[in-house]
Protein backbone atom coordinates (compact mmCIF):
# COMPACT_ATOMS: atom_id res chain seq x y z
CA UNK A 1 0.00 0.00 0.00
CA UNK A 2 2.85 2.31 0.78
CA UNK A 3 4.08 1.62 -2.71
CA UNK A 4 0.74 2.68 -4.15
CA UNK A 5 0.71 5.88 -2.11
CA UNK A 6 4.29 6.58 -3.03
CA UNK A 7 3.52 5.82 -6.66
CA UNK A 8 0.43 8.05 -6.62
CA UNK A 9 2.43 10.86 -5.01
CA UNK A 10 5.15 10.45 -7.63
CA UNK A 11 2.61 10.56 -10.47
CA UNK A 12 1.04 13.66 -8.94
CA UNK A 13 4.48 15.31 -8.63
CA UNK A 14 5.33 14.26 -12.15
CA UNK A 15 2.03 15.65 -13.45
CA UNK A 16 2.59 18.82 -11.48
CA UNK A 17 6.08 19.18 -13.02
CA UNK A 18 4.68 18.62 -16.50
CA UNK A 19 1.90 21.10 -15.82
CA UNK A 20 4.50 23.64 -14.62
CA UNK A 21 6.61 23.04 -17.67
CA UNK A 22 3.61 23.41 -19.97
CA UNK A 23 2.56 26.61 -18.17
CA UNK A 24 6.10 27.94 -18.50
CA UNK A 25 6.11 27.02 -22.21
CA UNK A 26 2.74 28.75 -22.78
CA UNK A 27 3.96 31.90 -21.00
CA UNK A 28 7.19 31.97 -23.04
CA UNK A 29 5.19 31.42 -26.24
CA UNK A 30 2.78 34.24 -25.32
CA UNK A 31 5.70 36.58 -24.61
CA UNK A 32 7.35 35.61 -27.88
CA UNK A 33 4.14 36.20 -29.86
CA UNK A 34 3.46 39.50 -28.06
CA UNK A 35 7.00 40.63 -28.72
CA UNK A 36 6.72 39.69 -32.40
CA UNK A 37 3.48 41.63 -32.71
CA UNK A 38 5.14 44.60 -31.01
CA UNK A 39 8.11 44.43 -33.37
CA UNK A 40 5.76 44.20 -36.32
CA UNK A 41 3.95 47.33 -35.11
CA UNK A 42 7.30 49.10 -34.60
CA UNK A 43 8.32 48.18 -38.14
CA UNK A 44 5.01 49.40 -39.55
CA UNK A 45 5.40 52.70 -37.66
CA UNK A 46 8.99 53.11 -38.87
CA UNK A 47 7.92 52.50 -42.49
CA UNK A 48 5.12 55.06 -42.14
CA UNK A 49 7.54 57.66 -40.73
CA UNK A 50 10.03 56.92 -43.53
CA UNK A 51 7.32 57.41 -46.16
CA UNK A 52 6.24 60.71 -44.58
CA UNK A 53 9.86 61.91 -44.47
CA UNK A 54 10.39 60.94 -48.12
CA UNK A 55 7.25 62.82 -49.11
CA UNK A 56 8.38 65.94 -47.22
CA UNK A 57 11.82 65.68 -48.81
CA UNK A 58 10.18 65.39 -52.24
CA UNK A 59 8.26 68.62 -51.55
CA UNK A 60 11.50 70.42 -50.64
CA UNK A 61 13.41 69.10 -53.64
CA UNK A 62 10.61 69.93 -56.07
CA UNK A 63 11.07 73.65 -55.36
CA UNK A 64 14.84 73.51 -54.96
CA UNK A 65 16.87 75.60 -57.35
CA UNK A 66 20.08 73.82 -58.36
CA UNK A 67 23.26 75.56 -57.35
CA UNK A 68 24.79 77.34 -60.33
CA UNK A 69 28.12 76.13 -61.61
CA UNK A 70 31.15 78.14 -60.64
CA UNK A 71 32.40 79.99 -63.71
CA UNK A 72 35.00 82.66 -64.10
CA UNK A 73 38.62 82.91 -63.19
CA UNK A 74 39.84 81.97 -59.74
CA UNK A 75 42.44 84.10 -57.99
CA UNK A 76 45.14 81.56 -58.83
CA UNK A 77 44.14 81.59 -62.51
CA UNK A 78 44.15 85.40 -62.60
CA UNK A 79 47.65 85.43 -61.13
CA UNK A 80 48.84 82.83 -63.65
CA UNK A 81 47.44 84.89 -66.56
CA UNK A 82 49.02 88.03 -65.13
CA UNK A 83 52.39 86.24 -65.15
CA UNK A 84 51.70 85.52 -68.84
CA UNK A 85 51.36 89.23 -69.57
CA UNK A 86 47.64 89.98 -69.08
CA UNK A 87 47.38 92.68 -66.41
CA UNK A 88 43.55 92.52 -66.29
CA UNK A 89 42.84 89.07 -67.77
CA UNK A 90 39.03 89.07 -68.09
CA UNK A 91 38.80 92.53 -69.62
CA UNK A 92 41.74 91.94 -71.95
CA UNK A 93 40.38 88.57 -73.10
CA UNK A 94 36.97 90.10 -73.84
CA UNK A 95 38.48 93.04 -75.71
CA UNK A 96 40.89 90.84 -77.66
CA UNK A 97 38.12 88.47 -78.75
CA UNK A 98 35.76 91.33 -79.69
CA UNK A 99 38.49 92.65 -82.03
CA UNK A 100 38.63 89.34 -83.94
CA UNK A 101 35.26 88.77 -85.67
CA UNK A 102 37.07 86.69 -88.32
CA UNK A 103 37.01 83.83 -85.78
CA UNK A 104 33.23 83.51 -86.27
CA UNK A 105 32.79 80.54 -88.64
CA UNK A 106 29.35 81.60 -89.98
CA UNK A 107 28.50 83.87 -92.89
CA UNK A 108 26.37 86.95 -92.23
CA UNK A 109 22.97 87.30 -93.90
CA UNK A 110 21.22 90.22 -95.60
CA UNK A 111 24.39 92.28 -95.93
CA UNK A 112 25.23 92.35 -92.23
CA UNK A 113 28.60 91.65 -90.66
CA UNK A 114 29.30 89.28 -87.82
CA UNK A 115 30.55 90.64 -84.52
CA UNK A 116 30.88 89.46 -80.93
CA UNK A 117 28.29 90.84 -78.51
CA UNK A 118 30.43 92.45 -75.76
CA UNK A 119 28.09 91.53 -72.88
CA UNK A 120 27.83 88.00 -74.31
CA UNK A 121 31.52 87.17 -73.86
CA UNK A 122 31.98 85.02 -70.75
CA UNK A 123 35.37 83.85 -69.52
CA UNK A 124 34.60 80.39 -68.14
CA UNK A 125 38.04 79.56 -66.76
CA UNK A 126 41.72 79.79 -67.64
CA UNK A 127 41.16 77.79 -70.81
CA UNK A 128 37.72 78.51 -72.34
CA UNK A 129 35.47 81.40 -73.28
CA UNK A 130 31.80 81.21 -74.25
CA UNK A 131 30.90 84.01 -76.67
CA UNK A 132 27.69 85.21 -78.29
CA UNK A 133 27.88 86.62 -81.82
CA UNK A 134 25.43 88.11 -84.29
CA UNK A 135 25.07 90.18 -87.43
CA UNK A 136 21.82 91.93 -86.54
CA UNK A 137 19.71 89.21 -88.17
CA UNK A 138 21.04 85.89 -86.89
CA UNK A 139 22.63 85.06 -83.58
CA UNK A 140 24.78 82.23 -82.29
CA UNK A 141 27.21 81.10 -79.64
CA UNK A 142 30.62 79.58 -79.72
CA UNK A 143 33.06 77.94 -77.37
CA UNK A 144 36.66 79.00 -77.81
CA UNK A 145 39.90 77.81 -76.28
CA UNK A 146 42.57 80.41 -75.64
CA UNK A 147 46.20 80.58 -74.64
CA UNK A 148 48.11 83.63 -73.44
CA UNK A 149 51.85 84.20 -73.68
CA UNK A 150 53.81 87.43 -73.35
CA UNK A 151 50.58 89.47 -73.40
CA UNK A 152 49.41 87.90 -76.69
CA UNK A 153 46.28 85.76 -76.89
CA UNK A 154 45.75 82.98 -79.44
CA UNK A 155 42.26 81.62 -80.06
CA UNK A 156 40.95 78.30 -81.31
CA UNK A 157 37.28 77.68 -82.06
CA UNK A 158 36.05 74.51 -80.34
CA UNK A 159 32.42 74.59 -81.50
CA UNK A 160 29.74 77.03 -82.60
CA UNK A 161 26.06 77.05 -83.53
CA UNK A 162 23.40 79.43 -84.78
CA UNK A 163 20.23 79.89 -82.74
Amino acid sequence: MADDTNSAGLKFTERLAWLGFMLFFVIVLAIYIARGVGLEQDLTEANRELLETQMRLGEYLRDEVPRPADVGLTNAQIQALQRRGLARPEQQLRRNLAEQPELIPHEPVLGGSMYFVPEGIHVLNDRWVLATFEDGHIRGQMLLEYDAAHGNVTWQVIDSYLE
